[in-house]
């Protein structure tokens, strides 16, 4: 974070500061009691209960609050910033502090894929600028304060992801970030437990341009159905889109599976690029061209572009490949399960499973799906049929869901299993896994079961 003067924070807040509040340096702005040290302001949400005492012992640290708490007294009232409204206070803290930086600010959201663009566009970026960008797949909307502050006068760009879990969730984000450049990977069922409606999602996704002030640059999946649907008549900025439509502005042409990554040829302002990026799947072009649309528009060139993204580390439980004991291949595509992840990832399986392999997909639950859980596990159980996967492990009772409608589009009932625990699993696995099997694990991060039985069969 940059040091800041408390005065210049208070005047942005539309606070006139008082003699004792001037030429104080405030090094740490949190809304989390424990970080509080020397010179620190301190958001205080949900009437927390302020430490007093432990505040005592440090030096110049604030409280900007909207009602009275235990033992305020005690403090110097110099340090009680007391504010009608505390969120629109807050907020006003975090647009002074992004204004700070006349930097592009890329927010990437999407159902699937933001992660891994994110991570793509920050591996082609960082030889050579200075970026801060959200750490790994952590996108929740406490993480936000933190990503806003790691922003300093060295920062030559940022690139964040702006997930939607519950309404207000990219208004909220963009009021953090005040983005430049928003990309659109792509739209499917997910969060629906607390966004009720599919259409609320789609339309809580595009937000992201009102987030913009419709200004900027906007990149969008041109292949997807629902972004296609989106209005975009308000933005004013710049729409760049990707895909294999032949409008697109970087158009996919031809891809090839390799070993371990993807060779993919590229096309844009009529010059045809070759680019190779490690991780497997169509959804890896989709997600590596987006990243190259991302860099050029920032200015980089994009053969030197294609260059950084074929060193690329593909992220982990991300459709990662690993050898098993006994000649038995792994995929590890535990980070998340939803529709469109779940659908990415058989198909893939499908893609690089030999002949001679017994394709198994050993599902765990999808969540957050609302109203729409009943057809989605069916779509995903006929996909399971459709795609030949030989053999279908439920782990869970929610994902015992997957099992009927895969049966009846015409996958063996005698090849069909549903476990509880890992040590079942386990057992399971030591009689029943042959050479050159392939085994696909699919689920959502919290599930530590799924890890422990990985971790097994990689031994």
């Amino acid at each position: 974070m940059k040091t800041l003067l408390l005065e210049n924070i208070l005047t942005a807040m539309n606070i006139q500061p008082n003699v004792k509040q001037k030429g104080i340096r405030i090094k740490t702005v949190t809304d989390d009691r424990s970080e509080i040290g020397s010179h620190t302001l301190y958001f205080r949400f949900n009437n927390r209960e302020v430490p007093v005492e432990r505040i005592k012992n440090y030096k110049n640290v604030f409280i900007v609050t909207d009602t009275s708490f235990s033992h305020m007294e005690r403090l110097n009232s110099e340090q009680i910033i007391m504010v009608k409204d505390l969120k629109d206070s807050f907020f006003k803290f975090t647009s002074y502090y992004r204004h700070l930086f006349n930097i592009p600010v890329v927010a990437i959201t999407g159902t699937c894929g933001k992660s891994t663009t994110k991570e793509m566009l920050k591996h082609i970026l960082e030889d050579t600028h200075n970026v801060q960008a959200t750490i790994s797949s952590k996108n929740a909307d406490y993480y936000n304060l933190s990503y806003l502050l790691g922003m300093d006068e060295n920062t030559d760009v940022a690139v964040f992801e702006t997930a939607v879990s519950k309404k207000g969730d990219m208004t909220e984000s963009c009021k953090y970030f005040y983005p430049t450049m928003g990309i659109m990977t792509m739209i499917d069922v997910d969060h629906t437990d607390k966004i009720r409606s599919f259409d609320n999602y789609l339309a809580e996704k595009a937000k992201i341009m009102e987030g913009m002030n419709n200004e900027g640059i906007l990149i969008l999946n041109s292949d997807d159905p629902y972004l296609s649907s989106i209005n975009t008549s308000k933005f004013k900025g710049e729409i760049i889109t990707f895909g294999k439509n032949k409008n697109a502005s970087f158009r996919i042409k031809r891809y090839q599976y390799h070993s371990s990554g993807m060779m993919f040829w590229m096309e844009y302002k009529q010059r045809d690029y070759k680019g190779y990026i490690p991780g497997l799947g169509e959804h890896s072009v989709y997600n590596a061209v987006a990243a190259l649309a991302a860099a050029s528009m920032l200015g980089v060139e994009i053969p030197y572009a294609l260059k950084r993204l074929a060193s690329y580390h593909h992220m982990r439980s991300h459709f990662e490949i690993m050898e098993g004991r006994n000649q038995i291949t792994l995929v590890d595509d535990t980070w998340k399960s939803n529709p469109a992840s779940l659908r990415k990832g058989l198909e893939t399986l499908s893609k690089i499973a030999l002949p001679t392999q017994r394709k198994i997909a050993v599902l765990g639950r999808m969540c957050s799906l609302g109203k729409y859980a009943d057809e989605e596990y069916e779509k995903a159980g006929h996909l399971v049929a459709a795609l030949g996967v030989d053999i279908l492990i439920t782990k869970g009772f929610i994902a015992k869901d997957f099992q009927k409608p895969a049966i009846e589009a015409g996958v063996n009932p005698d090849h069909v299993y549903h476990f509880s625990d890992a040590d079942e699993m386990k057992r399971f696995f030591d009689s029943f896994l042959l050479p050159n099997d392939i085994v696909y694990f699919k689920t959502n991060a919290n599930d530590s079961d799924m890890d422990d039985v990985i971790e097994y069969l990689r031994s």
